[in-house]
């Protein structure tokens, strides 16, 4: 293996690793209608570093695992993850200002997450654990959805993702960008 192929992957696992701890560090306020996920910070990664769409894609995959909606934020959370990964992605190879950054993520995952997310928090118990049978939170989503909730979800949702996002993550982003910049000069 080469050392680029090294550097990517080790790249990838450390951004992996930072998004599951911070999740796990800030679980209080990193799930839920209103959240505010530190790690999705990570998410403008993609822009400068093509890994950081594995390792925040990886990491949001891990971290969803204790997650209070089980598989269906294992699965759909992670995917709405990627997406905006990928998004993020082609705004920096097309060379988009840094700016637009955060835009993927916040409405992916606004509008995303805060399908599910608004209508399975009626069968979270005091303890935040689902009420309902994991299994049965798919079909359950459908058939309970409500657009007004949804509506404020997506609203608290995007919210959160915006301070993760452009008040953590774009300086994070540019400091890569700087850092990058010096390296070539």
């Amino acid at each position: 293996m080469n050392h680029s192929k090294i550097q990517f992957i080790a790249r990838a696992g450390v951004i992996a690793a930072l998004y599951v701890a911070l999740t796990y560090l800030t679980y209080s306020f990193a799930y839920g209608e209103i959240q505010v996920r530190v790690s999705e910070a990570l998410v403008v990664l993609p822009y400068i570093f093509p890994e950081a769409i594995w390792g925040v894609t990886i990491g949001c995959f891990i971290a969803n695992i204790a997650s209070p909606f089980g598989p269906i934020d294992m699965v759909f959370g992670t995917s709405f993850t990627l997406i905006a990964a990928l998004i993020t992605y082609w705004l920096g190879k097309t060379k988009k200002p840094p700016y637009l950054a955060p835009i993927p993520p916040i409405a992916v995952n606004a509008f995303g997450v805060s399908f599910y997310v608004t209508t399975l928090l009626g069968v979270l118990n005091k303890n935040g654990e689902l009420t309902i049978q994991k299994s049965k939170a798919f079909s359950y989503v459908f058939s309970h959805f409500a657009f007004k909730p949804y509506i404020v979800g997506a609203l608290w949702i995007g919210i959160g993702e915006a301070i993760a996002t452009i008040v953590l993550g774009l300086p994070l982003l540019y400091f890569f960008l700087k850092r990058r910049k010096l390296n070539e000069s």
